[in-house]
């Protein structure tokens, strides 16, 4: 499901079901969510968190984004309670499970089970890691593990017929994809001479179409063949388009690269702080943080928080706005305490200054999220949240 940008978000025994031909089948996708789709939790769902404390992440439990590598931190409390009998971590009348999750270390599963291999508890410890970026990928937990599900019960079993092994499919599901023959692509011919803004606005509203109608690929074929076929000016704005629609569709890799190509042509162009420039790095940060990518995602969001903007352009203050947003959710999974200090102070001075009709309730909202935050971070997040 990582392949197609599905998350889980809820793994966890009870929707796990084991097959008595051994499959596990994954269960119960209601809180599911797709990549890029926008319903991944933020900063501003306050209260709100998905997911079962006992199985549940560092950045579940603080509200930060979810990414595939939090499919795998539940999966490696799951893989701790099969081989133990109990989750990693247990509540107390002082701590929660959610507070476990983000401060104490991963439990070393061989102090309970001395006979779980090494190879396992080291996986374990991996997948247990506090930071998304540092555990290991689904397909990476799986060749790790089948060693150890697929090991032949008796001696001198062939290793060269394996392949022919007609339950393969079933054993491995992750051991390749099918080859699908694909019909060339009509010859589109090159236009001999450069395109018009006529044609450029037809291209527009064409690709405009397509993606009210989730048709992406073929968006993304008009776009490639007009970028061919364009001047360098013109082709700065269809790689602009082109990264659009990438995001759109949720290939957050292939769009964060045009963002940085066309960002880095148009600052070339018109200097660093044409609006332009600012909303190819807005996507970038928004590419990386989509991505999982915390310390790419910081450095991103830093970069159009601390750039100049025009106060009357609403878009502009909501950018600006939203990284600093950004920027206390990522500082808080990561625990600097420093920064997310001075994010926030930055956050308050930002409200009052551009949103001084909504202050109010967007500070009282603010404080509500601090006040939470408070109780996951042990009291460390500003002493109440009037310390910032």
């Amino acid at each position: 499901m990582h392949r197609h940008d599905v998350v889980h978000r809820d793994i966890k025994p009870a929707n796990l079901m084991l097959t008595p031909g051994g499959i596990v089948k994954v269960l119960d996708f209601g809180v599911a969510a797709l990549l890029g789709s926008g319903d991944n939790p933020r900063l501003t769902q306050v209260g709100t968190t998905v997911g079962t404390p006992p199985y549940m992440s560092p950045e579940q439990a603080l509200g930060n984004t979810i990414g595939p590598t939090s499919d795998v931190y539940a999966l490696a409390c799951v893989l701790y309670e099969v081989l133990t009998g109990r989750p990693p971590f247990a509540e107390s009348a002082s701590r929660s499970h959610q507070w476990h999750h983000v401060h104490s270390a991963p439990p070393r599963i061989r102090d309970v089970r001395p006979d779980v291999p090494e190879e396992i508890e080291s996986l374990l410890v991996a997948m247990l890691a506090k930071e998304p970026e540092d555990r290991p990928d689904a397909s990476g937990v799986y060749e790790q593990l089948l060693p150890f599900a697929s090991r032949p019960a008796g001696a001198g079993f062939p290793a060269d017929i394996a392949d022919m092994d007609p339950c393969l499919p079933f054993v491995r599901p992750m051991g390749g994809r099918l080859r699908r023959r694909r019909t060339p692509a009509p010859a589109v011919p090159v236009a001999a001479t450069a395109l018009t803004e006529r044609a450029l606005d037809d291209i527009g509203e064409q690709v405009e179409a397509l993606l009210r109608e989730n048709l992406f690929v073929e968006a993304f074929d008009i776009l490639e063949d007009a970028r061919g076929r364009a001047d360098p000016t013109i082709r700065d704005e269809l790689t602009f388009k082109l990264a659009t629609a990438k995001y759109l569709a949720g290939r957050h890799t292939e769009a964060a690269a045009l963002f940085t190509e066309v960002g880095a042509n148009l600052a070339a162009r018109f200097g660093p702080d044409d609006p332009d420039v600012h909303i190819a790095r807005y996507y970038l940060a928004e590419c990386r943080d989509a991505l999982g990518d915390v310390s790419g995602a910081t450095a991103a969001f830093q970069d159009v928080a601390e750039a100049a903007f025009d106060p009357s352009d609403d878009e502009a203050v909501e950018r600006h706005l939203d990284a600093l947003a950004s920027l206390m959710r990522l500082h808080a999974v990561s625990r600097r305490h420093d920064l997310l200090m001075d994010a926030t102070s930055r956050m308050r001075e930002a409200i009052r200054r551009y949103r001084p009709d909504e202050a109010e309730a967007m500070l009282a909202e603010l404080d509500s999220f601090l006040a939470r935050l408070d109780r996951l971070l042990d009291g460390r997040s500003g002493r109440a949240a009037g310390a910032f």
